[in-house]
C-alpha cells in the first residue's frame, strides 16, 4: 500500500431493497352493459300501463255489443213471428213478408254490430291495433247515428207539444259515451304501438 493515499475502507456490501409485499389484486372487470331481454328485463321499463280511458272503452263496447246482440235476436224472433202471421193471413201475406224480410236484415246488421263491438272492446283492452281501429270506427259511427236520432226526437216531441223528451235524451247520452269511447281509444297511441 502506498502511504501517501490516504486509505480507504473496504466497500460494504449494500443492502438491497425490495418492495413490501402487497396482496394480488383482483382485475377491475365490469359486465358489459346488458340488452333488453323483454318485459321487465334489465335496462326495460317495461309496457306502458293500459290507460284507464281504454279500459272504460272496452267495457263499453262489450257491454253496448251484447246489448246489440240482444236486440238483434229479438228481430230475429220477431221478423220470424210476422213471417209467420203473414202465413196465416189471406190476402195481406205479402206485405207482412215483405216487413219481416226487412226486420231480419235489421235483425242481421245488429247482430253484426253486436259482434264487432264485442271484439274490438275485448280486443282494445288487450291492446289490439286491429281492435282500436273497429272501435273507433263503430264508435264514431255509433255517435252519429245516436245524434241524429236524439235530434229528430227533440223535433218530433217540438212538433207535437209532448214534454217527454227521455227518448232524445237517451240518444244524447248515448252518443256522448261512444264520442268519449272513440276519444280514449284515439288518445292511447302510445299504448296500442307498444304492442303491435
Amino acid at each position: 500500500m502506498d502511504p501517501s493515499q490516504p486509505s480507504t475502507p473496504p466497500p460494504q456490501p449494500q443492502p438491497q431493497w425490495t418492495p413490501e409485499q402487497q396482496p394480488p389484486q383482483q382485475p377491475q372487470w365490469t359486465p358489459p352493459p346488458q340488452q333488453p331481454v323483454g318485459w321487465g328485463g334489465p335496462g326495460y321499463g317495461g309496457p306502458p300501463p293500459r290507460p284507464l280511458g281504454v279500459t272504460l272503452a272496452g267495457i263499453f263496447l262489450i257491454v253496448m255489443g251484447v246489448l246489440w246482440l240482444l236486440g238483434g235476436a229479438a228481430c230475429a224472433v220477431g221478423g220470424a213471428a210476422i213471417v209467420g202471421l203473414g202465413s196465416q193471413v189471406q190476402n195481406g201475406g205479402g206485405v207482412f213478408g215483405a216487413a219481416g224480410g226487412i226486420v231480419f236484415v235489421l235483425a242481421i246488421i245488429a247482430l253484426v254490430i253486436g259482434v264487432l263491438q264485442i271484439a274490438s272492446g275485448a280486443g282494445s283492452m288487450g291492446g289490439r291495433g286491429w281492435a282500436r281501429a273497429i272501435g273507433i270506427v263503430v264508435s264514431v259511427i255509433a255517435a252519429l247515428f245516436a245524434f241524429v236520432g236524439a235530434c229528430g226526437s227533440f223535433t218530433a216531441n217540438a212538433s207535437s207539444n209532448y214534454n217527454g223528451t227521455g227518448g232524445g235524451i237517451g240518444g244524447l247520452v248515448v252518443g256522448i259515451l261512444y264520442a268519449l269511447t272513440a276519444y280514449a281509444l284515439i288518445q292511447a297511441g302510445a299504448y296500442f304501438a307498444y304492442r303491435r
